[in-house]
């Protein structure tokens, strides 16, 4: 009879990994991305669109007067997660009576809003690490925020651009509360290998839309021209505050240095005209694998304007190899239509460090969410 053999000992379970302590993060505050140069800062970035250390300097120089405060965490001495926010006293404002605006924006001065977010772009300014780090990240680069708002005395700190998974991450701060733009943004994202495709995929009434506007083009002289390089500007801006005002909204106060410093990344400036005439404009901007479009200026006129520049857009977008276009908010059933749909990124988060503003953030993220 054979002798039993002794059984091996139970191996241990392996030791779980230990969350980290939101203290256990290094912090390093810059004032621009120079200071932390262009491999480190795009590391970091890991090919997110719209978050290079190219786009930064773009937004840096197009947003001169706006002051940058970027938070970046290091564990165990790598740079791993970021939060970039801007000191601004010339938010666009959802504010269309002009004794308002003028009193809103003078309170701004005084007291400015500080934004996490990419600059000029519709993008969040948060960068994080996945878990275990994610939570004890956030805990850590949003208390090293409120300090930081106030310090620089901000009225508001805000939190935009985020979609509403990462609204609802445990580690944001129980004072913070998430809700939701009223209109989100557009987004295509690109499955064609190029134009012709793409238009196959429209429907019908689509495709019989845009032939009979490129009929009209034709018959109207106008013309739709391509340029690496911004030209025309004081006309371009003159078309831009004819759509602000069409839709009673505030004037963009960077149009003009964006504009001036678009060739700081890969850009497109695509205009409309009929003969020495300036009837449309849009600028096309792509950082990583997707672009995005601006600077939307229309001679009411001239209407199929709106449609030539955006097929122009897509058509670009396409053919560049890029994997998204991303068309900005409003006019949802003509871009629905063209393929877009809406982007999940409206969700905001926001306090204040006065008491009062406080209770009145609470009180409107309690009616709006």
């Amino acid at each position: 009879m054979s002798q039993a053999q002794p059984s091996a000992p139970a191996l241990a379970p392996p030791a779980a990994t230990p969350e980290p302590d939101a203290a256990d993060f290094e912090v390093a505050i810059v004032h621009g991305a120079a200071e932390v140069g262009e491999a480190a800062w795009d590391r970091l970035s890991a090919g997110r669109p719209f978050t290079s250390y190219r786009w930064y300097r773009f937004g840096e120089a197009a947003m001169a007067e706006e002051r940058p405060l970027y938070i970046i965490l290091s564990y165990g001495g790598e740079p791993v997660a970021r939060a970039t926010f801007f000191l601004t006293g010339q938010e666009l404002l959802p504010v269309n009576w002009e004794p308002l605006r003028r009193l809103v924006l003078a309170v701004l001065r005084r007291w400015p809003l500080m934004l996490c977010r990419s600059p000029l772009s519709s993008v969040s300014g948060l960068v994080l690490p996945d878990p275990p780090l994610r939570d004890a990240a956030l805990r850590r680069l949003t208390a090293v925020a409120e300090a930081q708002a106030r310090r620089h005395h901000a009225l508001f700190l805000v939190y935009d651009y985020l979609a509403e998974h990462e609204a609802q991450y445990p580690g944001w701060p129980e004072a913070l509360r998430p809700f939701a733009f009223a209109e989100p943004g557009t987004r295509l994202d690109i499955a064609w290998p190029d134009f012709a495709h793409y238009l196959d995929h429209l429907s019908r009434k689509t495709r019989k839309s845009y032939r009979r506007n490129w009929r009209a083009a034709e018959e109207m002289s106008v013309m739709v021209c391509e340029r690496a390089a911004v030209t025309r500007i004081d006309e371009a801006l003159g078309l831009i505050r004819n759509v602000e005002a069409k839709y009673r909204s505030s004037p963009n106060p960077w149009t003009r240095g964006i504009l001036e410093n678009a060739g700081m990344v890969e850009s497109m400036w695509i205009t409309a005209e009929m003969g020495d005439r300036l009837v449309g404009c849009e600028l096309m901007l792509r950082d990583g694998n997707a672009w995005c479009v601006m600077a939307l200026g229309r001679d009411y006129a001239v209407p199929i304007v709106y449609f030539l520049l955006g097929y122009t857009d897509i058509r670009r977008a396409i053919e560049s190899g890029a994997k998204a276009l991303r068309w900005g908010s409003g006019a949802f059933d003509t871009k629905e239509r063209l393929g877009f749909q809406p982007e999940l990124n409206q969700y905001v988060l926001f306090t204040a460090h006065n008491r009062l503003l406080r209770g009145l953030a609470r009180l409107l993220t309690a009616i709006a969410f």
